[in-house]
């Protein structure tokens, strides 16, 4: 490579940092657009070559579902039914992915809607005296944050919804209604690491070293504070647990809430792990181990009964005199209460049942707690939309820049191979 292509390449690497929609979100939204419509034409022409298994019964299920809906019939309940199994398996399966996407620039869907569904299974089964209830109508913003779930007409005791005997809800009751969400959720984390696996894994194909794997190993630890060393150390330590422990070594990395795990991504692609491998371990370390394990921790703190009982072995070991017990108790119990704060109750609205009568609103501001939190979700919603937009401008660009410096600093051969063929003018969105 000659040292005007090495400076043609930076110059055109530091316009594409300019790229922002608030710089230029013209540019950017032009990108994003041609984007999307490369992707829609690049499916549609899958569609078409795979029309025996895709295009044909994609249209079946279509005109299958349009006329049940349209003709009632004894079909009518399986289909509503089928419609809310697909709508929940699509909403936590896509907020799991949005939480792993994007090289660590994901949703935290977990924190904003997974710990928050948690909450909202304990406090029902606390409302309702079982676990029995539909736990499906807590997606796509179908309830507000108040809102719990419907207990099929039966409080404290009497049959559940699920035929068992409704006279307490224990905490492996609450922990099983809140498993379908976060299994699901947790395999949508699993399939959100693919891309940085699928890059590193055709650029390996390529016989292209990896960069980001280069910098690690190149990276000099003398100028590194103690806390930057030990993260340096964490990364070389992970990276040769994964070479030598393989399948099982990705499982163990994935079944705990590891920041840096999209390097281990990274690594399974760059030494060519087969994709199968790499999904199904992944799968179970997040689907499998590390969902179940945080639904149990947060169904621990949220129920009541097992948050009493923790708070009596925390505080076992101080001085009665001290209140330690009170005191955390206290505290979590006012925090919850906060979540759950602001908001109407919604009597008729379907797949919900509210405790609240009213609304309760901030004291500061006047405006419910609820609506605040909903707000401040969409901000964040607003914001990663905004970041997705700008890496997918900057990635089109960038495959623009390396057409053009093919051209500038290789056109002369091909030209000849090619005389008298106009050359495809190069698109630059920055100025």
């Amino acid at each position: 490579m000659s040292a005007s292509e090495r400076e043609m390449i930076r110059a055109l690497a530091r316009r594409r940092q300019r790229l922002s929609l608030l710089r230029t979100p013209t540019a950017v939204l032009a990108l994003f657009f041609a984007t999307c419509v490369d992707g829609v034409k690049a499916f549609w022409r899958w569609l078409v070559h795979h029309r025996r298994v895709g295009l044909y019964p994609l249209l079946c299920v279509v005109a299958a579902v349009t006329i049940g809906r349209a003709v009632d019939g004894p079909h009518s309940a399986t289909l509503r039914e089928t419609t809310l199994d697909v709508e929940f398996l699509v909403w936590w399966f896509g907020l799991g992915v949005l939480s792993s996407i994007g090289l660590g620039t994901g949703l935290h869907s977990g924190v904003l809607f997974l710990f928050p569904h948690i909450l909202k299974v304990c406090r029902s089964a606390e409302a309702c005296g079982h676990a029995g209830f539909d736990a499906r109508g807590n997606s796509w913003f179908n309830m507000n944050g108040e809102d719990l779930f419907d207990c099929g007409g039966v409080t404290g005791g009497g049959a559940g919804v699920d035929g068992s005997i409704a006279t307490e809800s224990t905490w492996l009751h609450a922990w099983i209604a809140s498993l379908p969400a976060a299994i699901i959720w947790g395999a949508g984390t699993a399939a959100g690491e693919i891309p940085p696996y699928w890059i590193s894994y055709l650029a390996a194909v390529a016989g292209k070293e990896n960069e980001e794997l280069l910098e690690l190993e190149a990276e000099e630890t003398k100028a590194m504070n103690a806390y930057q060393k030990k993260v340096h150390d964490w990364k070389i330590f992970m990276l040769d647990f994964m070479k030598q422990h393989g399948f099982w070594g990705l499982v163990a990395m994935s079944a705990w809430p590891n920041a840096a795990f999209d390097l281990c991504g990274i690594c399974c692609g760059t030494f060519l792990m087969p994709f199968w491998h790499f999904l199904g371990a992944t799968t179970i370390g997040k689907a499998l181990i590390k969902a179940p394990a945080q639904t149990a921790v947060f169904t621990t703190l949220f129920a009541t009964s097992s948050r009493s009982k923790l708070v009596k072995m925390v505080s076992a070991p101080f001085p009665e005199k001290w209140n330690v017990g009170d005191f955390l108790d206290a505290g979590v119990a006012d925090a919850l209460r906060k979540m759950e704060k602001g908001g109407k109750a919604s009597s008729g609205r379907k797949g919900s049942f509210s405790t609240n009568s009213g609304s309760q609103q901030n004291a500061i501001t006047g405006v419910p707690l609820s609506v605040v939190w909903g707000w401040f979700i969409t901000a964040v919603v607003v914001y990663f939309f905004g970041s997705c937009v700008e890496q997918t401008a900057r990635a089109k660009q960038a495959d623009l820049d390396k057409k053009e410096v093919a051209r500038v600093h290789g056109g002369r051969r091909s030209a000849r191979r090619s005389f008298g063929t106009p050359s495809k003018k190069y698109r630059s969105y920055v100025e």
